[in-house]
């Protein structure tokens, strides 16, 4: 196949691939399709595109949707060694944005920019690609994700079935098929219009699972493949949410012992699990009013948006808000009456792009009040102060979801990809670091690489980690086994 020369600035580029739409069982070509690359309205020297991909790979034939991505030409075009998808997780997140002038620069390491042309998705369902769309807003007064009656579980339930309708109403049988298998699938058709034979792959957090099974389905197009911050798919709901539920937990009660002795810390020497668990209380006595929220903020919202402060330690590419002083300082201004840090605001609330892949890739195995209260006490056991507040725990609007799973839980059997390269820290908020080993156990020949510390995420967050990434993408090494990043 022929690549595809680009020039900065060239208003439009045709790659004819061989193979853009495939058969779902074997991979087989069924069409042709061509990529017209033009100018980003984003900034200058990156190129946008799109591709048109069925509905429902099952059904080659049938409807399509649009799935859209952008492209980063390599800085040293002389020294280019591939293509590499850069998936950045969420969900709820897409890779066009992350690739536009002043933001490449920050999340990409200058080998990498220099090395690849680096493409962006933005996934089936979510940003510029065809999206899901709903009318009945996520968070509403009145509704719990911790029922404690039967009566609050079936407003609960009532509630996740007419969100689910509004969304079907708007969107169509596509709030079917924002699975990761499906979304996988789009990143195969979209190599194959390129005309690339082999890809990279940098994949975060919740876009783990389709790097996996990617390699799964197409082992002979990886080249390299780093994924960051895993998540096991294999795991049966309740295991899966006790781990995250675990894990988010022991992340604040090291947030709150760093918070005795750190500077730049606003409880710095206080009680802080004491500090949060009087706050919570009082906001589900007197919830705290915010200007424009859909809602006030009741203990339950504070609870609910603890695991995402809580994702990086020290300040990142994406501000000083986004660490742990920044949520310090949040709880404090909280505490003081402006808790807007906590809120959801109506854009949000509307957005049912998250929920509809987590019942795709994760459907509750809830059914009844009586199991409902299993997990809330689960809850509480496992974590004293979130009482089981966590992004899993949100499965839960899943119960009476009107639409059947797509990708429901399964363990892989990934074989004959090159080696692929796990990292996880050890206190990782959202992603286990037991699943980076269950994980590892589905892909043959893969390694692992340990990051002990905190926060989501080792890319963008240890020097260690980082160096190590950027060695095996561009030259296939990888770190040896059971390698460990202390910094």
């Amino acid at each position: 196949m022929k690549r595809c020369l680009i020039a900065i600035g060239v208003t439009a580029c045709i790659a004819v691939a061989a193979a853009a739409a495939l058969a779902p069982a074997g991979g087989s070509a069924r069409t042709v399709t061509a990529i017209a690359w033009k100018p980003c309205k984003h900034g200058a020297g990156v190129q946008c595109g799109s591709i048109r991909v069925p509905v429902d790979w099952a059904k080659p034939d049938g409807p399509k949707i649009t799935v859209r991505f952008a492209r980063r030409p390599a800085d040293e075009p002389t020294k280019r060694v591939g293509t590499l998808f850069y998936q950045a997780g969420g969900p709820n997140d897409g890779g066009i944005d992350y690739l536009q002038p002043g933001h490449a620069e920050l999340v990409f390491s200058a080998a990498l920019r220099e090395r690849f042309d680096i493409v962006g998705v933005d996934p089936r369902g979510f940003g510029e690609s065809t999206r899901v769309r709903c009318r009945v807003p996520l968070v509403v007064p009145g509704v719990t994700l911790f029922p404690r009656t039967s009566r609050q579980f079936k407003r609960l339930v009532e509630h996740n079935r007419a969100v689910g309708e509004s969304c079907l109403e708007h969107t169509g049988t596509l709030l079917g098929h924002v699975d990761a298998e499906s979304i996988a699938r789009d990143h195969e058709a979209i190599r194959a219009a390129m005309g690339v034979d082999k890809v990279s792959f940098l994949s975060l957090s919740y876009d783990a699972q389709v790097a996996a099974i990617y390699a799964q389905l197409y082992p002979k197009h990886v080249r390299t493949m780093a994924i960051d911050a895993v998540l096991e798919h294999d795991l049966s709901d309740t295991l899966a949410v006790a781990a995250e539920v675990g894990t988010a937990e022991d992340a604040f009660d090291r947030f709150a012992a760093w918070c005795r002795t750190a500077p730049n810390c606003a409880l710095k020497g206080r009680d802080v699990g004491r500090f949060y668990d009087r706050l919570v209380a009082s906001a589900d006595r007197n919830p705290i009013p915010v200007k424009g929220a859909v809602r006030p903020v009741s203990g339950e919202d504070i609870r609910l948006n603890t695991q995402r402060g809580l994702y990086w330690k020290h300040a990142t590419i994406f501000g000083p808000t986004w660490s742990w002083a920044g949520f310090s300082r949040a709880l404090v201004a909280a505490a003081a009456g402006d808790a807007e840090a906590f809120a959801t605001s109506p854009a949000a609330s509307k957005d049912g792009y998250e929920q509809a892949v987590f019942c795709n890739d994760y459907p509750s195995s809830i059914h009844t009040y009586a199991e409902m209260l299993r997990r809330v006490e689960m809850g509480k056991q496992l974590a004293p102060h979130l009482k089981g507040a966590s992004q899993a725990w949100t499965t839960v609007r899943c119960i009476g979801w009107p639409v059947k799973a797509a990708n429901p839980r399964r363990t892989l059997d990934v074989r004959g990809a090159p080696p692929i390269l796990l990292v996880n820290a050890t206190h990782d908020p959202s992603t286990s670091y037991a699943w980076a080993h269950g994980l590892a156990q589905q892909i043959r020949g893969s390694v692992l690489l340990t990051r002990v510390g905190d926060g989501h995420t080792s890319y963008n967050a240890s020097p260690c980690a980082r160096a190590a990434v950027d060695r095996y993408l561009v030259t296939g090494i990888t770190p040896a086994p059971n390698a460990v990043c202390t910094r």
